[in-house]
């Protein structure tokens, strides 16, 4: 009896279906241990310095390759342009979901946006200063005072501070205070804009980011600039607040319309 016991279960063992089983839990293993290395690895300050660097300079390298693919349409820039010229700094204010384009129009004398402390942020820090575009430390989130104040000095330099009202973790869609108080603070308008494209991927995230893909056609549309209200006025705020993101909802369905982008794509 013994022996078919053992018999049994050497069987059972060297059956394809354990095999498998084994080799299964093999795989987990390996990549349990896989992962513990590049954690590991990912803290020694040496390599987290080499991967901003270098993921910086691969995110900008993509943005400069796919920025000479496509066909790029800029619809209602005068405004905007004529501040250029004239030094006077301006609040940009977009959707997360479609802020990946900004490099592809701007070009005015030098823009400010607020990043995240993260190594995440330090990374996209390095390719946007690729582009003249400088980063604050803070979000809307965590360290947004440090962040907020140096925008504001950033304004009293002159340069243009590009924000993104509903990051950086959302609801999307809906505009937070930011933008406006900065406007308030620093006495300048503030210029809704949308990016668009009619052929694009839409990531999964909490905004469906929208990257458009090579020779797509992307529309820049800048909205009519909305005047700040006075700085101790709290109900002036809100309601500029609410017509920013009502702004900004109907320039990004006009940047829609114009590429070519249909409803269900949005």
């Amino acid at each position: 009896m013994t022996d078919g016991a053992h018999s049994s279960r050497d069987e059972i063992d060297a059956s394809p279906a354990g095999a498998d089983a084994d080799r299964a839990r093999d795989d987990r293993g390996s990549a349990r241990a896989r992962r513990g290395v590049i954690r590991r690895l990912r803290r020694r300050p040496g390599w987290a310095a080499f991967e901003v660097r270098a993921l910086g300079f691969l995110i900008w390298l993509v943005l400069v390759v796919l920025r000479r693919s496509i066909k790029l349409s800029l619809v209602g820039m005068e405004p905007l342009e004529k501040r250029w010229r004239d030094g006077e700094p301006s609040v940009l204010a977009f959707w997360h979901g479609r802020s990946i384009m900004l490099p592809f129009m701007y070009a005015g004398p030098g823009a400010s946006i607020m990043n995240s402390t993260h190594r995440d942020g330090e990374i996209i820090t390095r390719a946007l200063a690729r582009f003249g575009i400088r980063s604050t430390r803070g979000s809307s989130s965590r360290s947004a005072v440090p962040g907020t104040l140096g925008l504001a000095r950033e304004l009293r330099a002159g340069r243009d501070v590009a924000l993104i009202p509903d990051g950086p973790r959302g609801p999307a869609g809906i505009a937070k205070p930011g933008a406006v108080a900065l406007a308030s603070a620093g006495s300048v308008p503030l210029f809704p804009l949308a990016f668009s494209a009619d052929r694009a991927v839409r990531m999964r995230g909490w905004d469906r980011m929208l990257i458009p893909l090579p020779g797509a056609r992307v529309v820049c549309l800048v909205g009519e600039a909305i005047a700040p209200p006075a700085p101790r006025d709290r109900n002036a705020r809100e309601r500029v607040r609410r017509e920013l993101e009502e702004r900004l909802k109907h320039v990004t369905r006009e940047a829609d319309r114009l590429s070519g982008r249909t409803e269900e794509d949005r």
